[in-house]
Parts: C-alpha cells; sequence; structure tokens
C-alpha cells in the first residue's frame, strides 16, 4: 500500500532539510526537482520569500510530506519523478514553492519529501485548508493513472470510503 504521510513539526532548519533530502546516499540530480522554487536554490528562494513578506522568525518555515510508495516497487527514476511531481501538485492548492527529493538509492522503501515553504509566493502563511482525505484522494487519482496501489485512509483501503 501507498502511504501518505503528513509532518508539520519537524526539528530540522530549513538548510538542515535541504541537506537531508539531498543527501548523495539516498537520492541525485535525477530525484530532486522544484515546484516555484530552483532546487539547486530552493533554501534561498525560500527564505528569500518569508524575508520579504514575514518578518518575524518562524519556528517552523516549512511544512513537510512524505509520499511512500508500496515496499519493492519498480519502476524507472525517471517515472517515479514524473508520478512524484504530479502528487507534488496536487499538495499544494495555491502558488506555494516546493522542493521534492526522491529516496530511491539503498533501499526497496523508495520515497519522496516535500518540502513545503510555510510562507506564499503572495506573503500567505500555510494554512491546509483541506482535509487530509482531500490530499489523499488527490494523489490516488495519479496513483490510479500508473496502475499503483492508492493511499489508504486510517488503515482502510481507500476504495471503502469513496465508494
Amino acid at each position: 500500500m501507498s502511504i501518505l504521510n503528513f509532518e508539520d513539526r519537524t526539528p530540522r532548519t530549513l538548510q538542515g532539510m535541504y541537506d537531508y533530502l539531498v543527501d548523495i546516499s539516498k537520492t541525485d540530480d535525477l530525484g530532486i526537482f522544484g515546484l516555484g522554487v530552483n532546487p539547486k536554490y530552493a533554501v534561498m528562494e525560500m527564505d528569500f520569500v518569508q524575508k520579504v513578506y514575514f518578518h518575524e522568525q518562524l519556528s517552523h518555515p516549512y511544512v513537510q510530506r512524505i509520499f511512500s510508495f508500496d515496499v519493492g516497487t519498480a519502476l524507472d527514476i525517471l517515472v517515479l519523478r514524473k508520478i512524484c511531481i504530479e502528487i507534488g501538485n496536487c499538495l499544494v492548492t495555491d502558488e506555494r514553492q516546493v522542493l521534492g527529493a526522491i529516496h530511491y538509492k539503498n533501499t526497496d522503501k523508495k520515497h519522496c519529501h516535500y518540502m513545503i515553504n510555510y510562507v506564499g509566493m503572495r506573503g500567505n502563511l500555510y494554512r491546509q485548508g483541506h482535509s487530509v482525505i482531500f490530499f489523499k484522494e488527490r494523489a490516488n487519482m495519479v496513483l490510479e493513472r500508473y496502475g499503483l496501489s492508492p493511499v489508504v485512509y486510517y488503515g482502510l483501503e481507500a476504495k471503502t470510503l469513496t465508494g
């Protein structure tokens, strides 16, 4: 089964999380992408947006989402990347900056971390505004197109809740 986790409170700084996400023992350039941000300059660009619009120090400058493929998923990194980008687009409903990193090296538990800027490109602070189920349903639409198992809701099969 696929899993979509919502991690709102992580102990790492923006730079610390970036360093973890782009660790060369876990991923490489093919596994790293940006939505509204250049992956190589993600920390600088996200920090800039935060400084322009939000002048107080943020205790959590980003939110993290983690999408995990089924154990043993054997897809090419370019296909994984395409799926992860599509799911990343499902996780934001505004002009938010997102850095994605697929951890696929040396593991049979391929997963993608999404570091989402807490401050939007128009200065709005992150507010989910939708239920977790809303985001899981959007992710499941992507997974269905690729013939992959859906994200489950509360331990139940997705189809149980949606019909």
